[in-house]
């Protein structure tokens, strides 16, 4: 009996981890030695991007670097694939943002990815307010991910939606420059201009992505706002965390993250002030959210962290949010990033 509950748990491990029979397994070294695009093509000739970890027998991955270079790869019934990966190419293309038709935003839609011939193969898209300079909020699809390879890139790209002076206003010195601009010369929020307080948080997180290319295209403004480093280090990294291990096997879950509010702040009797790094354009979010669905479409969870270090107190819920019990114990230090879990049902910001 020992024997056949043990090869029980083996198969059911097999099964969790996508390498059941008739699978061909993507593997870390494959990942971090290919510099060709992992895709897919339909019966239709219509190319998409790979997402998932595995192939099912048969499964031929079109492993892209231009539309007249393509290395076809077959997984075999030996749970391999041939041609074998990794594959490389000399220069292969880069994700664009490229504006599209959305009613969901009330700004200017961005999708992400890559054009090839009359397609374009999209990753995930931003709604971004180009005057105000502001992404409101980014919406992604969040695969199984059983390892992590390294990030082969973090230059971000402007994408033509943004000026110099905007992504300038980003470095550690400006910032220093603006908080003492704003808040006076002896303002203790920035204390120099050598320590990263503020840095660009992605909406759509790099790790949420398996393929280095796919890692790469959340690279982008589009995709960050200026989150405190600490949240984005605690709280807000555990809760991409959560979510990337909710899901199992081939499924997904979609997700949109989202800036809401700018953050005012106070330096002793003045009056409070809003935070823009610069001018008036880039403003400093007061709250950042994540929300989660199911495949069915049903909002499972709301995640809402205020992105404010220097609150004395947890601020209370905002009228958007009706709290409810988290699926996960975070820190309740304005470091850590107070957190609440906000009905998904009436949640809108």
């Amino acid at each position: 009996m020992m024997r056949l509950i043990l090869l029980g748990s083996t198969v059911l491990l097999a099964l969790n981890l996508g390498i059941a029979n008739g699978q061909c397994q993507i593997t870390q070294p494959m990942v971090e030695g290919t510099t060709r695009i992992f895709m897919l093509r339909d019966r239709n000739r219509q190319l998409s991007l790979k997402r998932t970890v595995s192939s099912a027998n048969n499964e031929v991955l079109q492993m892209y670097c231009s539309a007249t270079d393509i290395v076809a790869t077959t997984c075999l019934q030996t749970r391999v694939f041939q041609p074998r990966l990794p594959q490389t190419c000399r220069a292969p293309p880069v994700a664009t943002a490229a504006p599209v038709q959305d009613r969901s935003c009330p700004h200017t839609m961005f999708r992400i990815g890559y054009r090839t011939g009359n397609q374009f193969l999209e990753l995930y898209r931003s709604c971004f307010d180009t005057r105000a300079v502001r992404a409101v909020f980014v919406t992604h699809r969040v695969y199984a991910k059983p390892f992590f390879p390294r990030r082969p890139c973090v230059r971000f790209s402007t994408d033509g939606v943004i000026g110099q002076a905007d992504e300038s206003s980003y470095t550690v010195r400006n910032i220093h420059a603006t908080f003492r601009a704003t808040f006076g010369n002896n303002q203790q929020f920035i204390p120099n201009n050598r320590d990263v307080v503020i840095n660009r948080g992605h909406l759509a997180a790099s790790a949420d992505f398996l393929f280095g290319d796919q890692m790469c295209a959340t690279f982008k403004y589009v995709n960050v706002v200026p989150q405190f480093a600490s949240i984005n280090d605690r709280n807000w990294e555990a809760i991409e965390r959560w979510v990337r291990n909710s899901v199992r096997g081939n499924q997904f879950v979609d997700v949109r993250t989202g800036a809401t509010g700018i953050l005012t702040l106070r330096v002793g009797q003045q009056a409070g002030r809003q935070v823009y790094l610069n001018g008036r354009r880039n403003p400093v979010p007061e709250w950042m959210y994540k929300r989660v669905d199911n495949p069915n479409n049903r909002r499972t969870v709301v995640f809402l962290t205020y992105n404010n270090i220097f609150a004395a107190q947890r601020p209370p819920a905002p009228r958007f949010c009706r709290p409810v019990n988290c699926p996960i114990q975070l820190p309740n230090t304005a470091r850590d990033g107070f957190t609440f879990c906000c009905d998904p049902a009436t949640f809108s910001p």
